[in-house]
């Protein structure tokens, strides 16, 4: 676990307004259509697919706010996503591997080192998915970015 200062970047996006129990509903699906957009508006895809979670409390049934992004370079529009520049993040980092079902462990482990060193959390968490294997989650890397 470290902490990082990451910098701004550009991303195309999808907002939801959504539940933890919602979640599997938008898992693929739209990075693919962010993905192929992208493709289509001859943009650079610059990094990884982003999850961009805000005022999400853990528990099942409660509303927050989801960016799906992904980030990309270049001077193109598009029609059906939405394109910012995310400002510089500060935030404690952490790579968990393997399957998604047991990444409550590492966020555990990284809200108890978050209070360890008395730090704030922001309200903002990003998951980064470098790598995704729906076959054999075994293979998931996932980079989790709590925001101090």
């Amino acid at each position: 676990m470290t902490i990082k200062s990451h910098p701004a970047v550009r991303i195309l996006y999808s907002s939801h307004r959504t539940t933890i129990s919602q979640l599997s509903q938008l898992a693929g699906t739209v990075a693919k259509k962010l993905m192929a957009d992208a493709v289509s508006n001859e943009f650079l895809i610059s990094g990884p697919i982003y999850w961009i979670y805000e005022g999400m409390d853990g528990k099942p049934d409660t509303v927050f706010y989801l960016d799906i992004a992904v980030p990309v370079q270049g001077p193109g529009q598009s029609q059906e996503f939405e394109i910012k520049e995310m400002p510089a993040f500060h935030a404690l980092t952490y790579q968990h591997e393997g399957s998604w079902e047991e990444m409550g462990d590492s966020y555990a482990l990284v809200f108890k080192e978050i209070s360890t060193i008395k730090a704030r959390p922001s309200g903002v968490v990003r998951e980064l998915y470098l790598n995704i294997d729906f076959e054999n989650q075994c293979n998931n890397r996932t980079e989790i970015q709590v925001g101090l």
